[in-house]
């Protein structure tokens, strides 16, 4: 399951992150390199209520 399309923090353009393009940091967050401007981009993962969604952890 891929990341939802996001807003990079630095260059302002639209990601779409491929699977294996995601690096997991925790168990709560993951980084990636942004498709555009190269910059190293941390997210958070939600994981209770409503905005709950984003990849799994592979075991």
């Amino acid at each position: 399951m891929t990341l939802p399309p996001r807003d990079c923090p630095y260059c302002g353009k639209l990601m779409w992150v491929k699977d294996e393009s995601i690096e997991w940091v925790d168990d709560n967050t993951v980084r990636f390199h942004c498709p555009h401007c190269q910059a190293l981009v941390r997210r958070a993962l939600v994981q209770v209520g409503a905005n709950a969604a984003g990849p799994i952890k592979p075991s």
